[in-house]
């Protein structure tokens, strides 16, 4: 989301993705972003207000504000929450606070966990950009003036082939008379930025009040909201309206993309279904990057088993079969395989 994420205008959103989800939601509130902040308590009540009094259900706080003063066994703690968690919902404050305090402990894995066994991630503003690949540091170059440049961020969308440099706040107008679009970067300070990423990262704009919907599994993309979503690269871009979809190789395909034109002749891949028409083969993963990621999938399977979540187990395991992987469990443990073409 690109801001806007605790107002009127992303209620359709959030109920939009807890539709999605099987069984009941178990919502938690990450104050990373704004834990440097004295009101962070204040802004993580606010957030279990909203949820309870437009969603109707229930949000708890996992607090994670800052890494170095959590000892041991509240890390743990937390990190069960977390794991426990399928709708994570995380907002305003820093992002490179953020991403440094996620980065430094086991944090950013647990959320990675999360992501790849199908829970929600949402992330606004702040925390939307600590979750690119390259984030951009708001106020050290908006408020205290250091030069453009990128710091890491938690590249959760690295593990699926995306290099993404995540800007919110894509079309702020606060300035008025100066230019604050871009998360308050202006176009001078963009341009600067862009020039300092690798020919493989595309940027990933997201408007206020807006939402860009990124569905792993079916590597679709859909915007929802106010506003639109914009994917830009060396200063060519393309902008997807709300309603809009595109799938996910827009932003995985860096390389190959220079502008409109090239975004276009994509050929957008098919939707991922259940059971494949008749006659037809299910996609299968290939790459060995995706390898990766069904290992870490049967990992998650695994512990999902060991806790009798076997709802959540067999979602997986369904998932996969959908993508042409076969999912055996034996006595010697559980083995994947790709379905014979």
């Amino acid at each position: 989301m690109g801001s806007g994420e605790m107002t009127e205008s992303m209620h359709k959103v959030h109920q939009r993705l807890m539709s999605s989800i099987a069984g009941p939601v178990r919502a938690v509130f990450v104050d990373t972003p704004a834990g440097f902040q004295l009101n962070a308590d204040e802004l993580s009540e606010r957030a279990a207000q909203y949820f309870q009094k437009h969603l109707n259900a229930p949000l708890s706080t996992v607090s994670f504000k800052n890494s170095s003063l959590v000892g041991l066994p509240a890390t743990e703690a937390t990190l069960t929450r977390l794991r426990n968690a399928n709708y994570i919902f995380a907002g305003p404050g820093s992002p490179s606070y953020a991403a440094r305090h996620w980065l430094n402990g086991p944090f950013s894995a647990a959320l990675a966990e999360r992501l790849a066994a199908g829970a929600h991630l949402v992330f606004a503003s702040a925390a939307a950009i600590a979750a690119s690949r390259y984030a951009v540091p708001v106020y050290e170059i908006y408020k205290v003036g250091e030069d453009p440049h990128w710091v890491d961020g938690l590249d959760l969308l690295g593990p699926y082939g995306c290099q993404t440099a995540i800007i919110s706040h894509w079309n702020n107008a606060e300035g008025g008379t100066h230019d604050t679009r871009y998360a308050y970067l202006g176009e001078p300070r963009l341009r600067l930025l862009e020039d300092a990423l690798p020919d493989t990262a595309v940027i990933l704009g997201v408007d206020e009040h807006t939402a860009c919907i990124v569905d792993l599994f079916a590597r679709r993309c859909e915007v929802m909201g106010a506003g639109g979503v914009t994917i830009r690269r060396r200063g060519g871009e393309t902008v997807f309206k709300t309603g809009a979809s595109f799938p996910l190789e827009y932003l995985a395909r860096g390389a190959g993309l220079s502008g409109p034109a090239a975004l276009e002749a994509v050929p957008p891949p098919r939707e991922v279904e259940t059971e494949p028409p008749e006659g037809e083969q299910a996609p299968c993963l290939t790459s060995p990057r995706e390898d990766s990621v069904i290992d870490l999938l049967i990992e998650v399977r695994a512990e999902l088993r060991r806790n009798h979540q076997w709802r959540q187990a067999d979602a997986i395991r369904q998932r996969l079969g959908a993508l042409g992987i076969v999912v055996e469990d034996g006595k010697e443990g559980t083995h994947w395989r790709r379905a014979e073409s």
